[in-house]
Formats: C-alpha cells, sequence, structure tokens
C-alpha cells in the first residue's frame, strides 16, 4: 500500500524550511549587523545566538551619537526595595527602561558623559565611573578634603571626556578638576569668575562665561592655579542676555544660546580669526540641540535619524510628553514624594511643589 506525500501548504515559504539563520556567511551578519544604527536593536541583534554576537563588534563603533534618554530621579522607596534600580525613559519608543545597578546604592549620580555616569558618594570618599548598559566600571580618585557634599546634592556638574581620557569635571560655579585614569589624586583649577560651562577640544580648555568666552592651553596648568586665558572672545549683547551653553559639532566647537520663548540660535567659533560667527536660528538647519542642566549639550543631526525634527530643541522639561507619567505607573515608578508636573519632576512637600533632584539627558553608548 502505497502513502501520499502530504500536499504542500501553499502559504508556506518553500525555502523555509531550509533557512538555518544561526549559519549565515560572517561576512553577511557582519554587513547586517552594520546596518543596525539603534543602539537597543543592536544589542537584540547580538543576543540572537552566539554565532551573531561573536561576528559583530561588541562596542558598536558603526553606531551614530544615540538619541538620549532621560533619566529619571530614583524613587528612594523603589530603589532600596529593588536593591539599585534606576529608570531611564526612552523617549523615542515611549518606554522605561530598567537597569538593575546594585552598585549605585549610596552613591549620588552628578554627571552623564557619552554613555558613562559619574558616581560620587556621600562627602566624596568613592568616585567612579559607570556604563549602565555595560556595567563597566572605573573606579577615580577620591575628594578628599575640599569637598562640599553640597555640590552632588544641590549644585550643577558637568563632565567631559578627551583623548587620553582626560577626564574633567565642573562643579557649580566654582572649580575645575581633572585627572586620568589610574591617577591618585584630582589637580584642581579656580576660573576667573561664575562659570556657565565649559568644555574640552584639541587639547584646549573653553570656559563659557555670561559675557564672554576663554580659551585655555592647558598644557603647563599648575594644581590649585587660577586659570588665566590665551585667548578671551567677548560676546555680543544679545548673546550676553540669554542662557547658553557649549556643543561640540563634527565642526569644531560652538556655543547654543537659547531664548526664553525657546528658540534657540548657533555660534561657530572661528579659530582663524578668534571670532564668533553666527552660523544658524531653529528654523533654517538640520540640527537638533538638546538642553539641560547636567551635561554638556548635546547636537545631533536630523539626517542620522528621521525622528529628530532639524532646529529643535529638546529641553527637560519641555521634551516629555505625557505618555511619560503613563510608563511610569506601569514600571512602579511613583512615589509619595516625586510627582510629575508637565514633564517637570517636582517634590511634594508640605502640600507645595518645591524643585527635586532634576532629570538628567543620558546618551547611550557601549563604549
Amino acid at each position: 500500500m502505497s502513502v501520499c506525500p502530504p500536499l504542500p501548504n501553499p502559504n508556506m515559504d518553500p525555502l523555509s524550511e531550509f533557512r538555518d539563520w544561526a549559519n549565515l556567511p560572517p561576512e553577511m551578519v557582519e554587513l547586517i549587523s552594520r546596518k543596525v544604527k539603534y543602539i537597543v536593536d543592536y544589542m537584540r541583534f547580538r543576543a540572537v545566538c552566539s554565532t551573531w554576537r561573536s561576528v559583530s563588534c561588541p562596542k558598536g563603533h558603526h553606531l551614530p551619537p544615540q538619541r538620549p534618554w532621560l533619566m529619571l530621579p530614583y524613587d528612594w522607596d523603589l530603589y532600596k526595595k529593588n536593591g539599585g534600580t534606576r529608570f531611564f525613559y526612552d523617549v523615542w519608543e515611549s518606554k522605561m527602561r530598567e537597569f538593575h545597578l546594585p552598585k549605585t546604592m549610596g552613591m549620588t549620580c552628578c554627571a552623564s558623559y557619552r554613555g558613562w555616569l559619574l558616581l560620587v558618594s556621600y562627602k566624596g570618599r568613592e568616585v567612579c565611573l559607570l556604563n549602565p548598559l555595560t556595567r563597566s566600571r572605573i573606579k577615580l580618585p577620591r575628594f578628599m578634603g575640599w569637598f562640599d557634599p553640597y555640590y552632588i546634592f544641590f549644585g550643577m556638574s558637568k563632565m567631559i571626556f578627551s583623548p587620553g581620557q582626560l577626564i574633567t569635571v565642573f562643579l557649580e560655579n566654582d572649580w575645575v578638576i581633572s585627572c586620568r585614569v589610574g591617577d591618585r589624586s584630582w589637580k584642581r583649577y579656580y576660573p576667573s569668575e561664575d562659570l556657565v560651562d565649559a568644555t574640552r577640544y584639541k587639547g584646549r580648555l573653553y570656559l563659557l562665561y555670561k559675557g564672554k568666552m576663554e580659551i585655555i592651553k592647558p598644557n603647563k596648568l599648575k594644581h590649585k592655579c587660577v586659570l588665566k586665558p590665551n585667548f578671551t572672545v567677548v560676546f555680543d549683547p544679545d548673546l550676553t542676555a540669554i542662557k547658553k551653553g557649549f556643543v561640540q559639532r563634527k565642526t569644531g566647537v560652538c556655543i547654543v544660546g537659547v531664548h526664553p520663548e525657546g528658540k534657540f540660535v548657533l555660534y561657530e567659533f572661528q579659530k582663524q580669526q578668534m571670532k564668533l560667527r553666527k552660523i544658524a536660528t531653529d528654523t533654517s538647519n538640520s540640527t537638533a540641540i538638546f538642553f539641560g542642566d547636567n551635561y554638556p549639550c548635546l547636537a545631533l543631526s536630523s539626517d542620522d535619524w528621521d525622528s529628530l525634527d532639524g532646529g529643535s530643541l529638546y529641553m527637560e522639561h519641555k521634551c516629555v510628553p505625557g505618555v511619560l507619567k503613563l510608563a511610569a505607573l506601569k514600571s512602579g515608578y511613583k512615589s509619595r514624594y516625586v510627582h510629575m508636573v508637565d514633564g517637570n519632576v517636582m517634590m511634594k512637600y508640605e502640600d507645595e511643589y518645591c524643585e527635586a533632584e532634576s532629570a538628567m539627558w543620558f546618551q547611550p553608548s557601549l563604549f
């Protein structure tokens, strides 16, 4: 008795039985991986199987500068209960991303830069860098003697890296400190007046004040010296009067000026002429600006990201959509003390609202 073979399913791809995604040629897997540009998708790609993971680059060198997430102030009750869970709001996918970071317990995050968080314990006895995505941790020298906990609990701080792993931190308006990985102590410098912002670019230190910009060659700076400029650029009254910050683009150092109504203008520093040139307003360029208090401003090109609008200004208190509250509740992020009001993070105290620890832009990275 003969048995008839089963009839083929007309809805089935005739090649599906022969596909073996885990055994694709390595060069093809690598080519596909380089087409992925969003860091979350890239991490998912590398998690498919051991073969895909071994072929793709762990650090994702091809990835463009990532769209930042919003790192929320920690809910202390939930933070203790879960042993150090921190919440990051992915504005672009309207998702709350949770990271279990037990090594952040008892430490305050006072700055963020290129995927790294600067963590400082009370009184500065422990200082380190932490990448939440890779869990990499770099120990830094302690803040001793001169350190005031006010800076990390109530003040403003910013951090940048530069080639050679030189880490520079700007604390409130009074300090500029720097060290290299492996150093035993920080070097401290004093600005000539209250700082607005600061950055490093091609070996030079740029200091931003209310009405001027100073440029310093830091090669011969001595510990505890006053920062004396090699060059000074004085601003016009329009730029002096508005809020501003440094931003680095491919062409060099720029200053973004933010008007009270939310519009911004970019000024490019021309090294040869030693002056600023207005290069664009918010309606005539492909640059999106992310502005915040606790990190150097970010500039991303809308050519790299379809979801970014050229000429847009994203601020901590303006870009957070209403779905953040829903995403926060779904993730268990709620507190008697922290309340969301129109995207602003406020602390409730005796039926009045005062500003709490601010939300912070965090640009994810695998480096």
